[in-house]
């Protein structure tokens, strides 16, 4: 999964003293909690279901942590309860072995029943990060060390809370097509993604966790990528289009963006970071 920089997009949208921010196909959002933080209003969709949860933990929600009573209650076999504990025994083979599938019916099973979205949102994003560790682990296993799946899923599940802070702002996150987000939060600015090899199909990691959260170990993911012309024929009401790009697509998507009738500004990072900016003009910000 390509990581989308939140210090980056902070410093655009400071210079163009916009407040206001939208990824209609957030993926992680780490980086919308990262503007959350310093005071942007963000809002963000994604077609995922688990990445939406995610955001509900670390977006939507403002004040709700994991107690260590909650996280004990995920990572560990509760007395007395039944758990399918074959039900993503489909997995077992190079990268994961009978025990970390085993521990994954656990914690799916323990995780629905959490009080509340944004209790659910966290304990997600930290099994999210174990499973990443066994997934890197199995690639390189001389390099990092062996730890028991419940100490490993206590550290990052508690962790997880780490990221909850309010910015005193409506911040939202939507399980919906990207035009469906764009038309419902039209101001400020707008953030699209054409860094060539964003294929996310191509990145078990997050097929496994739609999987696992969805519990269908057999789920085949696809997704359908709206035309760049779709989505900016409806951005006429941002004050500020950011598209994020790099080498190989740049050209195309300056093209696009130019039918717009903007400005566009260049803000070249590295080859595979690269912003097209568009500013509307006889606009404040919002």
């Amino acid at each position: 999964m390509n990581c989308v920089r939140g210090s980056r997009l902070l410093e655009i949208l400071e210079r163009h003293k916009v407040r206001a921010f939208c990824d209609p196909r957030m993926g992680l959002p780490t980086h919308l909690n990262y503007l959350k933080r310093h005071g942007v209003a963000v809002h963000g969709s994604d077609a995922l279901e688990w990445l939406v949860a995610v955001g509900n933990g670390i977006v939507v929600n403002d004040a709700t942590l994991l107690r260590d009573e909650d996280v004990a209650s995920i990572v560990e076999m509760l007395p007395g309860k039944v758990y399918a504990l074959h039900h993503f025994s489909e997995w077992e083979g190079a990268s994961l072995g009978e025990e970390q599938c085993q521990y994954l019916a656990i914690w799916r099973q323990n995780v629905r029943e959490l009080r509340s979205d944004a209790q659910v949102g966290l304990a997600v994003l930290g099994l999210w990060h174990v499973l990443c560790y066994w997934l890197q682990k199995a690639d390189a296993p001389d390099d990092m060390e062996d730890v028991a799946p419940s100490e490993l899923a206590w550290h990052y599940v508690r962790q997880a809370s780490q990221w909850v802070g309010s910015n005193g702002l409506h911040n939202t996150v939507r399980h919906d097509e990207a035009l469906a987000t764009i038309d419902a939060c039209a101001k400020g600015a707008l953030f699209l993604s054409r860094r060539s090899g964003e294929q996310r199909v191509s990145d078990p990691r997050l097929w496994m966790w739609e999987a696992w959260w969805r519990g269908n170990p057999f789920l085949a993911l696809e997704e359908r990528d709206e035309p760049l012309a779709s989505l900016l024929a409806r951005a006429t009401p941002f004050h500020l289009i950011v598209l994020l790009a790099d080498e190989r697509t740049a050209d195309g998507a300056r093209s696009e963006l130019a039918k717009t009738g903007r400005a566009i500004e260049t803000f070249s990072i590295s080859p595979d970071e690269i912003y097209l900016i568009a500013e509307r003009s006889g606009s404040e910000p919002r």
